[in-house]
């Protein structure tokens, strides 16, 4: 008597494993690839989220700040303030804390000459103006410069000295 063998299909069993495992190795790294995407741009929406928040809570701080009155520093080095004209000329920038040659040459080309356009713009832009320069100047805060630019507009010198003073020296 002649009996059929039984075939449990063995031959092909190493393929379809080799099938399951290439499978399995593409569904991990396209998974990989998708959650990096999507958590990449998580991770960039929440840093811009919190940049305009450090910027909305640094326009409330200057909002809500108290003028506290410091001597004026006396040294060597002493600022010499410049007299407004009248004619609208551009201002010289550079008097307020933080800002440099390179920030107001940032500032004209936003359209900013003068301390009265910079105390009327909100600090969204101006971080913005920042933002745009690169990395380097992102680090400048800019939350007092309106501040700052409105006595200088007014000329009050011997305040806006103690404000700088203040902000040099980081106490409260």
């Amino acid at each position: 008597m002649n009996v059929p063998a039984i075939s449990l299909g063995l031959d092909s069993l190493p393929v379809a494993v080799a099938e399951i495992v290439v499978l399995l190795l593409a569904a991990t790294v396209a998974g990989w690839f998708l959650a990096k995407v999507i958590i990449k741009k998580r991770i960039d929406n929440l840093q811009e989220l919190i940049e305009e928040k450090k910027y909305e809570l640094a326009q409330i701080r200057t909002l809500t700040d108290t003028t506290v009155d410091y001597p004026i520093a006396t040294n060597a080095h002493k600022t010499v303030y410049p007299t407004i004209s009248p004619d609208h000329a551009p201002d010289d920038l550079k008097i307020i804390e933080g800002i440099g040659p390179k920030i107001e040459e940032i500032l004209n080309k936003g359209g900013i000459h003068t301390y009265e356009q910079l105390m009327e713009t909100s600090l969204l832009r101006i971080a913005g103006f920042l933002k745009k320069a690169g990395p380097r100047y992102q680090l400048h805060d800019p939350s007092t410069w309106p501040e700052q630019a409105a006595l200088a507009k007014q000329q009050r010198w011997e305040e806006l000295e103690k404000l700088k003073l203040k902000l040099i020296s980081g106490k409260p």
